[in-house]
């Protein structure tokens, strides 16, 4: 009979940071919330990083800041793996999205050598300093940091649409910087 059958018994171990508790949940719920995690994102090796980093975010988790949690750990597990994915799907949406609009010309070819990256960074640095400051703000935390709208508008203070706006007008005004400087 296994000593955490019952999951009260079993979160109170994990609350407690046992390392028994933590071990009996990977080795019994690994396997399976990575398959569950691979039936969303459908990507074997995605799906294992997601589970990995989900152990190791539920071994450092600081229990005295999260609610009261009870109930069978099976539909916790489940529903902590399915939001991952979930935000794993949303954000390389987002990036496919932003890579999509970059719009870059049919016969463009990415730099080969370093000396020519160099040089390309250099003109879009050149060019973002034209920007209007809040434009190039936001341009840069939307595709150099990668943030979405939202964090982007909580971050500055304005709202999602001023973001957008920016965002589209920071790509109007880059193209036009540009187009004499890509090759």
């Amino acid at each position: 009979m296994n000593r955490y059958e019952n999951d009260m018994i079993l979160w109170q171990k994990l609350k407690e940071h046992d390392p028994d508790a933590f071990g009996y949940i990977y080795t019994t719920y690994r396997k399976w919330l990575t398959v569950v995690a691979y039936g969303i994102v459908h990507h074997e090796t995605e799906a294992q990083d997601l589970v990995q980093k989900f152990y190791i975010d539920l071994w450092q988790m600081d229990w005295s800041k999260s609610a009261a949690l009870t109930g069978p750990i099976r539909n916790f597990l489940f529903i902590s793996i399915r939001n991952r994915c979930l935000n794993y799907i949303r954000s390389s949406e987002i990036m496919r999205k932003r890579a999509a609009r970059l719009q870059l010309p049919p016969d463009y070819e990415p730099p080969t050598d370093i000396l020519e990256n160099k040089e390309l960074q250099q003109h879009l640095s050149d060019a973002m300093a034209q920007l209007p400051a809040v434009r190039a703000r936001v341009f840069k935390l939307g595709y150099l940091h990668q943030y979405t709208r939202q964090q982007i508008a909580n971050y500055l203070g304005i709202s999602e649409a001023t973001v957008k706006t920016h965002m589209a007008l920071a790509l109007k005004d880059l193209r036009n910087l540009l187009k004499n400087k890509v090759y």
